[in-house]
């Protein structure tokens, strides 16, 4: 029978493929979110060119309630998300799960009737990673029960690197595009024994923000994300996860 030792160093040799899988991944996130921002960007482009002064005056009104999100407006929110599925484009740890919720302040750079780009940072309050061990246990002479159990780990972190284009900034119904980086801390380490108890973030999403006269706002959408220790540890597997989330927000 193979030894522990030889099935753990097997297991985790499939971290070495990461690089060749990481551009087709990235590819993958970028074509999710494109439709949304060519759908959105094209037509709100001819408004914009055919829009007049009165319309340029009503954007800029600070005391206008429905000229939607402004340039150096303030987002204070909250938004929380689960995984559905947990594919091995990058991490090649199956069958995890993951939730999180996060609280969120976001500045608006700039913006027209196009669009309006966002500096967000998230701070994660609780992260919670499920991850399924599997366990050899002799039963008798010659004879192996393999069992499987599920192990919970509970961490904290930020993203303080965040942008968010919001297309179609001045209408009621709004899609976005966003991309985010950051970290983990977790109470023992992830996703596997001897891995790391801190892990680096990165993620892509993207979905539909409804924003109200009073500048309230709530969102859904989709985000894949993917959690590693940058092979500040031997043994680096990463988790890759596809999410549901969301979130309520007020503009200042």
């Amino acid at each position: 029978m193979m030894s522990d030792t030889t099935h753990v160093k097997r297991l985790f040799h499939l971290r070495f493929a990461v690089k060749p899988i990481l551009l087709p991944s990235i590819v993958l996130a970028f074509v999710a979110i494109v439709p949304i921002v060519i759908v959105a960007i094209v037509p709100a482009t001819v408004r914009c060119q055919t829009s007049n002064a009165s319309n340029d005056t009503k954007q800029n009104d600070p005391n206008d309630s429905t000229s939607g999100i402004r340039g150096h407006a303030n987002e204070l929110g909250e938004w929380g998300g689960i995984s559905f599925h947990s594919p091995t484009l990058i991490g090649k740890t199956p069958d995890a799960r993951f939730g999180n919720i996060a609280l969120r302040y976001g500045r608006v750079l700039a913006s027209n009737e196009s669009v309006a780009f966002q500096w967000t940072i998230d701070a994660v309050p609780l992260s919670i990673l499920s991850i399924k061990r599997f366990t050899f246990t002799q039963t008798s002479l010659g004879t192996f029960t393999l069992t499987s159990t599920r192990d919970s780990a509970y961490g904290a972190g930020l993203s303080p690197i965040g942008f968010k284009f919001n297309f179609r900034p001045q209408r009621r119904v709004q899609p976005f595009a966003s991309t985010s980086g950051g970290f983990l801390f977790f109470n023992e380490d992830v996703p596997v024994p001897g891995a790391a108890r801190f892990n680096f973030t990165f993620d892509f999403s993207g979905g539909i923000q409804v924003v109200n006269s009073s500048r309230r706002a709530f969102m859904i959408g989709y985000k894949y994300q993917h959690i590693s220790n940058g092979d500040h540890s031997p043994i680096n597997p990463g988790v890759d996860l596809q999410m549901i989330f969301a979130g309520f927000s007020i503009f200042r």
